[in-house]
């Protein structure tokens, strides 16, 4: 093993780093974006003794379940999917932004991020932190009403920034544009979700949306900052993919 491999595994069995789950469970009756399908777990066969197998199938409904990761094809016509990036793409160093001021509904301004401008760097992961987690599953305003990047100046600042990736609690990255057959008011114009979405990804930025666990790591990491690796699966065509969002920190 290299020295360099095995100093890392050192200092995180003594704990001098952290690893911090940042990503919700997949399960049956979890929340989903209005109008997607539900995500479904169920066991084929279950082994109840020794020898015997257990055996379960998944059906994800949308690839945007849960703490899921929106990939170029997902906006751009003809964008890269899951299969054609590399894995050097899904890991990056970053820092969590704490925009808990934020209210539910309310817009991330570009305004919002200057506060953070030293601490935003080209090719960093960026993780916007309002709390908006802790509603996920036990209020329906979960499903409408999230603070969200706006396009006049949230989402274009971040592509003036460079950064590689972005992180939000909701499970979208712009506004409740509203849908047919809810009850929800929109809170943006359909086209701000197409702007925000295209302006990010076709600019290189990766979208992390369902992020959870982020005060955690507030209060757990020096400088709120670390390494986030979040593998999306390898599926062919792919424009987007559940992943598992780790972040590797040092403590405080």
């Amino acid at each position: 093993m290299s020295q360099t491999l095995k100093e890392l595994i050192n200092q995180l069995m003594s704990k001098n780093l952290v690893l911090i789950d940042l990503t919700h469970e997949l399960y049956n009756g979890m929340p989903t974006y209005p109008g997607d399908p539900p995500f479904n777990h169920e066991y084929v066969k279950v082994g109840k003794s020794y020898g015997e197998s257990t055996l379960s199938k998944i059906s994800a409904g949308g690839l945007h379940s849960g703490t899921h990761i929106d990939l170029p094809r997902h906006f751009v016509p003809n964008g890269l999917t899951a299969e054609a990036l590399p894995l050097t793409d899904f890991m990056a160093y970053g820092v969590i932004l704490d925009l808990s001021y934020k209210r539910h509904g309310e817009a991330i301004t570009a305004d919002d991020l200057r506060r953070f401008d030293d601490k935003i760097q080209r090719n960093y992961a960026v993780m916007l932190y309002t709390g908006f987690s802790k509603t996920w599953g036990g209020t329906e305003e979960f499903l409408y009403n999230w603070p969200y990047l706006d396009r006049s100046g949230g989402a274009d600042y971040l592509v003036t920034k460079g950064i590689r990736v972005v992180g939000i609690e909701a499970l979208s990255i712009a506004g409740w544009p509203g849908k047919e057959g809810y009850p929800y008011p929109p809170r943006v114009p359909r086209d701000d979700v197409t702007y925000v979405h295209y302006k990010l990804l076709s600019n290189g930025i990766y979208i992390i949306e369902g992020v959870t666990n982020l005060d955690i790591a507030l209060n757990t990491c020096k400088d709120g900052e670390g390494l986030f690796i979040f593998m999306p699966l390898k599926i062919r065509g792919a424009e987007g993919s559940p992943l598992r969002l780790a972040l590797l920190c040092e403590p405080k």
